[in-house]
C-alpha cells in the first residue's frame, strides 16, 4: 500500500492582494509527478480545498481542474471539508462527480449515515483493503448536539468531549472486522490537536482551546493524517500521525516552514513507512530588511521572492514605497515598513515622552508611503498638507489641483 497525504492547499488565497496560483501550479505539479513517481494507491486531502466557503468562478474552476488531473491517473482522491471549505459546496460537487471519477468528498453529512458509507474502502495494487474514517470540521459543539445526536441535554458539554465522542464512532467503524492479514487503516481529520505547533496562517478562532482535540481521543489506526495546521509535523504522543500542513507558505508566519506531502507505505499488520517528502513552493516568502543602498546592492538576492520590505531610515522618504518597488522590480512586494533609529541613552519606558512627536503631517507622509494602493503619495501628502492648511486657517481657498483632478 502506498497513500499521498497532502492538505491546507486554500486555493484561491490571495493575502496582500499577491496571485499564488503560479506558486499553486508547481506543487500540484510536484503533487502530481510524486504521485506517479510513487506509484501511489490514492491521495488524501485532510481539509481547506480552498480558502473560503463559496470560491470565485476563476477558484472553483481552477480547484476543480486539479482534481480531476489526479483522478485522471487512475488514482482515487479523498478530500476532507476543513474550516475555510463549505460543505454545502462539497455537497453539490459531491453530487456532480458521483460514479463519474473517482474523487470523494467528505462533508459533514456523513457523519450521520451508517457505517458502510461512513468508511471509505479501497483496493490497493497489493492486494491490501485500506479503510479510511473520515471525520470533516465540526465548527462547534452545538453542531454536534443539534445535528448529530439531536440531545440539548448535552449543551454543557465540552467541545474537545463532542468530537472525542465522534472520533470513538468512527473508531468503532473504523476498527469493526478488522482483519490485520488484509486491512490498512487510517483515521483523517481536519482538526486542532492539543499540543500542535502552529504555521501562522491559521484561523486564530479554530486554534484556540475550545477547538482543540486530545490525542488519546484518537482513533486506532495505522495511520493518523490531519489537515488544519500549516506546519508539516508529527502528531503530539502519536509516533505514526501526521499534519501534512499546505504545500505552500501561505502567511509570512510560515516562510521558515519546509513544505511538504508525506508517502506512507507498508503492508498490513506492521508498522507503516512514513517519508517526507519537499515540495517546490514557487515564490519563498521573507522579510527584507536593511538600508535603502542596502536593498540596492543585494537586489538580485531578492529576485522572484515574496516580500515584506523593512527599511531602515535616519528621516520619513518621500514617496517610499515607489522607491523601493523600483529598487526591486523583480520583487513581489507586500508592503514597505519603514524604521527609524532608536534614541541612545534613552530606554523603551522614556524614549516616547522625550522624542519630539511628528507632526500630523509627517504621520500622513508616513502612513501614505506604506499604502500604495491609496494612490501616489506625493499628490496625497500634498492634498493632505492643504487640507489641514485650510483648516488651521479657517479658511476655504478653492485647491486648483485637485479641482483638475476631480474633473
Amino acid at each position: 500500500m502506498r497513500l499521498l497525504h497532502t492538505s491546507d492547499w486554500h486555493i484561491g488565497i490571495n493575502n496582500y492582494d499577491v496571485n499564488r496560483q503560479p506558486d499553486h501550479d508547481k506543487v500540484f505539479a510536484d503533487i502530481r509527478n510524486l504521485a506517479i513517481d510513487d506509484k501511489v494507491d490514492l491521495i488524501l486531502h485532510t481539509g481547506d480545498l480552498f480558502d473560503v466557503p463559496f470560491p470565485s468562478v476563476d477558484s472553483l474552476k481552477y480547484g476543480w481542474s486539479v482534481l480531476e488531473d489526479l483522478a485522471a491517473l487512475g488514482i482515487p482522491v479523498v478530500v476532507l471539508c476543513g474550516n475555510h471549505d463549505g460543505y454545502k459546496l462539497f455537497e453539490l460537487m459531491g453530487m456532480i462527480l458521483k460514479n463519474r471519477l473517482p474523487i470523494y468528498l467528505v462533508n459533514l453529512s456523513t457523519l450521520r449515515e451508517k457505517k458502510e458509507e461512513s468508511i471509505l474502502t479501497f483496493p490497493t495494487a497489493g492486494g491490501e483493503t485500506l479503510k479510511i474514517g473520515c471525520l470533516p470540521f465540526v465548527k462547534n459543539s452545538s453542531y454536534i448536539r443539534d445535528y448529530i445526536h439531536g440531545d440539548p441535554t448535552r449543551a454543557t458539554v465540552t467541545y474537545a468531549d463532542e468530537v472525542g465522542a465522534v472520533e470513538h464512532q468512527i473508531g468503532e467503524w473504523l476498527n469493526a472486522g478488522y482483519d490485520p492479514k488484509t486491512d490498512i487503516r487510517v483515521f483523517a481529520a481536519h482538526l486542532m490537536v492539543e499540543g500542535a505547533q502552529v504555521g501562522g496562517g491559521e484561523q486564530e478562532m479554530y486554534i484556540q482551546r475550545d477547538y482543540v482535540t486530545r490525542p488519546e481521543r484518537i482513533p486506532t489506526a495505522d495511520y493518523v493524517a490531519f489537515g488544519h495546521i500549516h506546519k508539516p509535523q508529527q502528531i503530539a504522543r502519536i509516533e505514526h500521525g501526521r499534519y501534512a500542513g499546505s504545500p505552500l507558505p501561505l502567511d509570512f508566519g510560515e516562510r521558515n516552514d519546509i513544505k511538504s506531502v508525506y508517502i506512507v507505505s507498508g503492508q498490513p499488520g506492521r508498522a507503516l513507512t512514513i517519508e517526507q517528502r519537499k515540495l517546490n513552493v514557487g515564490r519563498s516568502m521573507l522579510d527584507i530588511e536593511g538600508t535603502l543602498e542596502t536593498l540596492r546592492e543585494k537586489r538580485r538576492e531578492y529576485q522572484n521572492t515574496i516580500a515584506r520590505v523593512f527599511v531602515d531610515l535616519e528621516a520619513p522618504v518621500s514617496e517610499l514605497d515607489r522607491q523601493v518597488r523600483e529598487l526591486l522590480p523583480d520583487t513581489t512586494i507586500c508592503r514597505v515598513i519603514p524604521r527609524y533609529p532608536a534614541v541612545a541613552g534613552i530606554d523603551e519606558g522614556e524614549r516616547d515622552e522625550h522624542r519630539p512627536q511628528p507632526t500630523l503631517n509627517e504621520m500622513f507622509e508616513q502612513y501614505a508611503a506604506v499604502n500604495p494602493g491609496l494612490g501616489e503619495t506625493g499628490r496625497l501628502v500634498r492634498y493632505f498638507n492643504e487640507f489641514l492648511h485650510q483648516v488651521r486657517e479657517g479658511t476655504e481657498t478653492p485647491f486648483k489641483e485637485l479641482e483638475e483632478a476631480q474633473a
